[in-house]
């Protein structure tokens, strides 16, 4: 079934939610303009202060900021949506992470950053008032208006906050999809998040405050320089050229609090986004194998096989586990049969998909145990071999004697032709055999590109090999070995979902499948899960899940241990619920070995 990502449906939920998204982030941004405008204009004559703050709210620079504010949320909303929307992508080294880093689309919300930055700084000069609301104040020697470089320092740390954002944040090139783990209400996932991030954003700040006031000290010079020839004069006497004025309590605290509402600003608009895209949509079920007489209509076959929109993916996933847990109403809707033809056609659909990712998934961590240095490991076999190559382990005895094929005979054929010819050779043998001469001119030319190929291959892979040997050069241009377990790991929440919802739907079937169409299915899906436990085992022996307790690395981390824990939690389910009849399973006695630990409760 081929699944078209451009439906109607899909298409209004994700705009839809985008526009809540950026609304609730111009509403929020809103409201912290106008508590920081209370706090600035307080005052104990309430009069004043009441006046003071609605000819702020009045005034024209309030409006053109809103109209600028919305333009830029909406541009800042588009731009990451089309991060949530795009599957992650794999970063082979620094460099290819770096030229990601460098799209048009990379350098567009940088770009929109350091806009931001600069826009908010200057609201906030000309509201907030004080000494730094001016660009110019009156010159003590001369009769004349200059310029007040404080006010200058701080409009241009808005933009250099923007920058260093962009810089820092992983939001450009990578975006993880949280999902909240108890369903609460927006307000309280967003309370809940803006005090999460409150002390990190604090010490982000301070970090961003130290730097540009090294720079500016350095730099600085330049900067007056050029404002001296665009405009007029500096006095001498407000000169940031030494360290005493640049380390002014008041300066640098209003540098800071810049700096933090800036990134609070930021960070409160990806936790909006986060919060509306992640929340959970109820899917259709369809009650027949024929398509939809709607073709724009979005069913839960659908959303889960949308590989391609990974966000309509993720919410599929969590309906799953939803419908397979909570709601038993719409679970009888996965165990009916279609009419006509009398098929399990959702059910079939689910558990292919269920699988399909389970296994890719698995394939995936094997892959990163082979890669592992100083290290063997065995890699799963698929579902049709493994029960062949398992039973020879079975007592886990060793082999003391070498088992030797016995010797064949071959015909022999002239050292120049490749062994490949052999299987392309006639199974009746002329009577007439050519000569070896015949053959070798025959041969010759594709021999010969052969040899070439594989020649040029060679030293190619040599020279490659050369050049990684070099620290500099392996650094910027080697693989790195966590960038694979990241990417494997990106899509650890949709393997958790997946499992949780085929054990707990293979559960229900129990009392609820009327059919027994899960009963066909309960063997593989043990398999399956075994197979994905097996693979995690082997990952967390060899140390690398644990190998770099960087920041980077919490998320997959976490995800791993959750990972490891649903495993065990659904093979628990199954095998408690279903050990009367495990005999009547037809499972192989390698794996009734393999669930001995489940069934004894010593896993």
């Amino acid at each position: 079934m081929i699944i078209e990502t451009e439906k109607k449906s899909c298409k209004e939920l994700l705009i839809q939610r985008m526009l809540l998204a950026s609304i609730s982030s111009v509403t929020l941004q809103f409201f912290l303009l106008c508590c920081l405008v209370l706090f600035t204009n307080l005052s104990t004559d309430y009069a004043h202060w009441l006046y003071a703050t609605w000819s702020a709210f009045m005034s024209p620079r309030m409006w053109i900021y809103l109209l600028i504010l919305i333009t830029v949320t909406f541009v800042q909303g588009f731009l990451c949506s089309k991060i949530y929307l795009r599957s992650p992508s794999y970063y082979k080294s620094r460099f290819t992470k770096l030229c990601s880093t460098l799209t048009t689309q990379n350098l567009l919300l940088c770009a929109l950053y350091i806009i931001i930055g600069g826009t908010l700084v200057w609201l906030y000069l000309s509201l907030m008032g004080g000494r730094y609301s001016s660009p110019v104040v009156k010159c003590s020697t001369l009769q004349d208006n200059c310029l007040a470089e404080e006010y200058y320092f701080l409009l241009l740390s808005g933009f250099w906050n923007g920058f260093y954002y962009s810089l820092k944040s992983d939001n450009v090139t990578r975006r993880y999809f949280r999902f909240p783990i108890i369903a609460q209400s927006k307000f309280c996932r967003l309370r809940r998040s803006i005090c999460a991030v409150l002390p990190m954003l604090t010490i982000s700040s301070a970090w961003s405050t130290l730097y540009y006031t090294m720079t500016y000290y350095f730099l600085g010079s330049y900067y007056r320089s050029t404002l001296s020839a665009l405009s007029m004069q500096i006095e001498q006497s407000d000169v940031l050229d030494t360290v005493s004025k640049l380390l002014n309590f008041t300066l640098i605290s209003r540098l800071w609090l810049h700096q933090f509402l800036f990134a609070l600003t930021i960070s409160s608009t990806h936790l909006l986004f986060e919060i509306y895209m992640t929340e959970w949509v109820w899917f259709k079920i369809g009650t027949s194998g024929t398509l939809s007489s709607d073709d724009s209509e979005l069913t839960l076959i659908d959303a889960i096989s949308m590989d391609k929109v990974p966000i309509i993916q993720h919410l599929g996933y969590l309906d799953l586990v939803t419908i397979a847990q909570k709601e038993q109403r719409r679970r009888v809707l996965l165990f009916t049969l279609s009419q006509p033809g009398g098929h399990p056609y959702n059910w079939n659909c689910v558990v292919q998909k269920c699988m399909d990712l389970l296994k890719n998934f698995t394939i995936n961590l094997n892959t990163i145990c082979l890669k592992l240095p100083d290290k063997t490991f065995y890699t799963a076999a698929p579902l049709t071999t493994m029960v062949a190559t398992q039973n020879n382990y079975l007592y886990r005895m060793r082999k003391l004697v070498q088992e030797i094929p016995p010797p064949t005979q071959e015909i022999p054929l002239p050292s120049a032709i490749p062994m490949m010819i052999s299987t392309t050779m006639p199974t009746t043998m002329p009577t007439t055999m050519p000569t070896t001469t015949e053959i070798d001119a025959k041969v010759d030319p594709m021999c010969n590109g052969w040899f070439v190929q594989k020649f040029i291959k060679q030293k190619r892979d040599a020279l490659v090999i050369y050049l990684l040997s070099k620290p500099l050069i392996n650094y910027v241009f080697g693989e790195q070995e966590e960038n694979k377990m990241r990417y494997v790991f990106s899509n650890g929440q949709l393997v958790i979902w997946a499992v949780e919802a085929i054990s707990s739907l293979t559960v229900s079937s129990l009392t609820e499948d009327s059919y027994g169409i899960v009963q066909k299915d309960v063997p593989t899906i043990i398999y399956v899960l075994l197979a994905v436990k097996q693979a995690l085992d082997k990952l967390h022996k060899s140390g690398m899940s644990v190998r770099r307790p960087q920041t980077e690395d919490k998320s997959t981390r976490e995800i791993f241990t959750s990972l490891r824990s649903t495993i065990k939690r659904s093979l628990y389910r199954i095998i408690t619920n279903f050990e009367p009849y495990i005999n009547d399973l037809y499972l192989e006695p390698v794996r009734i070995e393999q669930l001995q630990n489940f069934l004894s409760y010593k896993e």
